[in-house]
């Protein structure tokens, strides 16, 4: 049962991988630098989670590695959004300009 579980929770961080690369990579999905960045760091977490979950040695510094991307992500995700929100409506600001 525990290595059923195991498969599971695997294949589960392996799926949300694949579904933050496509939202990475979707044109649909209209990000700035910043939340592609938090998302970027949140899709290797979970790719680097479901790998460790597979492999056959318990190893808690990969697993803590991989929980500081996850949660990384999240922070920068989080960040990026209340950054993005904070403009005023109608204001397109960016980052490059200055260029």
């Amino acid at each position: 049962m525990d290595t059923f579980l195991c498969f599971l929770n695997a294949g589960a961080c392996g799926l949300i991988s694949l579904a933050l690369i496509g939202a990475i990579l979707s044109p649909k999905v209209h990000d700035g630098i910043v939340i592609k960045i938090g998302l970027i760091c949140l899709a290797a977490g979970f790719g680097c989670m479901a790998l460790r979950m597979l492999g056959s040695t318990t190893d808690t510094v990969g697993m803590q590695r991989a929980m500081l991307l996850i949660n990384s992500g999240i922070a920068v995700v989080i960040i990026g959004y209340l950054l993005r929100k904070s403009k005023r409506p109608g204001c397109v600001v960016t980052e490059w300009g200055d260029l």
